[in-house]
Order: structure tokens, then C-alpha cells, then sequence
């Protein structure tokens, strides 16, 4: 692994900019420029940002020049200074609303804070009257309701990504004989579903590997309704907003048929 200066010394001329121009910038002086780039002195974190400011270098490269200096990467810090890079809970529920596609926003226990009305009337529920515990309105917890198994074709699917999902939590990995206080709440509402699903549920705990946590990620949905008919999703989650735990899911019909399904299924006056 090269050292910092050298990888600091790299993007510099990488982007054509000189130590004189790059030391007028970052309003350090140049000899410095010149005894760093040279691993001669070793900057402060202050003098070391103030140049990563001026070459803007993408997160993962700045990041790597501050860790092999031995200072803690400026994730978290670049947050707060920019507050619009991230959704509050309030505006997913507009940007959701947007959307064709059935749209929803979880929080990191994968309780649902909101859907869009293509969400709801695919699902056959009304979250402005129904669903309002916290608890009840998990993804967990209503898996093995029998109005949603009736409709969700590819359970034991969704099943062992909902099981992935929480063996690889990235608050702590769930277990099923000492779950923590709030999975466990969400497990005893689960439990009380449909025994079939309840079944490939325990025997998917025994099988599937944890998830790696990431920002992005997809699974597979294939949904029956009862007057619309199948309909293919691809869903894609990624993050809404990493300080409050946020996540958006969107699930994109697949193919000309799950469109023209979903537009037949939005057009009813009902979807129960």
C-alpha cells in the first residue's frame, strides 16, 4: 500500500495542478506542500483537509490519503455541512408520491414510515387508518399475514432476504433465542401468521448467510392480484437518509405485462 504522501503527491498530478497553485488554494505555505508530498512532514488534520478540500477528490480516495495518514475519515462530518444531500422523513414522503411505481420508505428495522398510493392499493391496505403500531407496520411482522401471503408469490423468496437482512443487521446481528427488544416484538407478531410461512421462515433462519450491509441493494418480488393479475418487480433499496436510518424501496415492474398489470391495478376504483 503506498504511503499518504505518496497517494497525495499521485492526485496532484494526476489533476494537473501545481504545488505552488495547490498551496495559494488550500492557504498553505508551499514549503509545506513540497515536505509533505516528500513524507518529510506530517501535517496536521486541518492542513491535510484544507488541501483534500481544494483537490476534491471522490470520498473513497480522500478517505483512503486520511486514513493512511492516521486520522479518522470525514464521512459523518461531511454530513451535517450538507444537509440537502439528505431526505428528511417529511420530504420521502413527497418524493415517494412521485413515483409510477409501488414506493415505499422504511426505517433501519425495516418499519414502514410511508408508502405512496401505488404501494398501498398493490398491497390492498390504507396506512392512514390501518397499520399504526410500529410494530404491526414492519415488513417482519406482516409477512405472514394471510392477506399478504395470499398475494405475495414468491414468499420463502422474500422470506430469505427479510431473514439475510437481520442475521447481517448493522446494529447488531439478530438472533432468534436471544433477540433484542424490538425484533422480538416484531418475531412474536410474525409468529402468529400463517404456520406454512412461519415454517420456511425458521427453516430459512437455518440456511440463509447474513447480508453484508450496504447502501444499495435488490430482491425480487412477484405479486398476485386478485383482479389485476402477476406482476414481476425488481426492487431496489438505498439510502433516503443515513442519520435517521432511512431507506427508500422501489419496486420496478418488470417487462410490458407487470407495467400494464400495475396501470390496470391503479386504474380500479378499489384494490381489495
Amino acid at each position: 500500500m503506498s504511503e499518504w504522501f505518496e497517494m497525495l503527491a499521485e492526485s496532484r498530478n494526476r489533476l494537473g495542478i501545481s504545488q505552488a497553485d495547490l498551496a495559494a488554494r488550500s492557504h498553505v505555505s508551499l514549503p509545506s506542500v513540497k515536505s509533505y508530498e516528500l513524507g518529510k512532514r506530517h501535517p496536521s488534520r486541518p492542513y491535510l483537509v484544507a488541501i483534500l478540500d481544494v483537490l476534491k477528490l471522490d470520498r473513497s480516495e480522500r478517505n483512503r490519503i486520511l486514513t493512511a495518514a492516521g486520522y479518522a475519515t470525514d464521512g459523518m462530518a461531511f454530513r451535517p455541512n450538507n444537509p440537502d444531500l439528505v431526505f428528511t422523513a417529511e420530504e420521502t414522503v413527497v418524493e415517494i408520491e412521485r413515483y409510477r411505481w409501488p414506493a415505499f420508505v422504511v426505517d433501519e428495522m425495516m418499519g414502514i414510515v410511508a408508502a405512496n398510493e401505488a404501494a398501498q392499493r398493490l398491497w390492498g391496505v390504507d396506512l392512514g387508518r390501518e397499520f399504526m403500531d410500529p410494530v404491526e407496520r414492519n415488513l417482519l411482522s406482516v409477512a405472514s399475514a394471510p392477506r399478504f401471503v395470499a398475494r405475495c408469490a414468491n414468499i420463502a423468496e422474500a422470506l430469505r432476504v427479510i431473514v439475510s437482512v437481520w442475521k447481517g443487521h448493522h446494529r447488531g446481528a439478530e438472533q432468534l433465542e436471544n433477540p433484542s427488544p424490538m425484533f422480538g416484538a416484531i418475531l412474536a407478531r410474525f409468529l402468529e401468521g400463517d404456520p406454512k410461512v412461519v415454517a420456511q421462515f425458521l427453516d430459512a433462519w437455518q440456511t440463509v448467510p447474513p447480508r453484508t450491509p450496504k447502501l444499495r441493494w435488490d430482491y425480487p418480488i412477484v405479486w398476485k392480484d386478485p383482479r389485476a393479475g402477476m406482476m414481476r418487480f425488481h426492487a431496489f433499496a438505498s439510502a433516503a437518509s443515513e442519520p435517521d436510518g432511512l431507506s427508500f424501496n422501489d419496486w420496478i415492474p418488470v417487462g410490458s405485462e407487470s407495467w400494464a398489470a400495475l396501470e390496470r391495478l391503479l386504474a380500479s376504483p378499489t384494490s381489495n
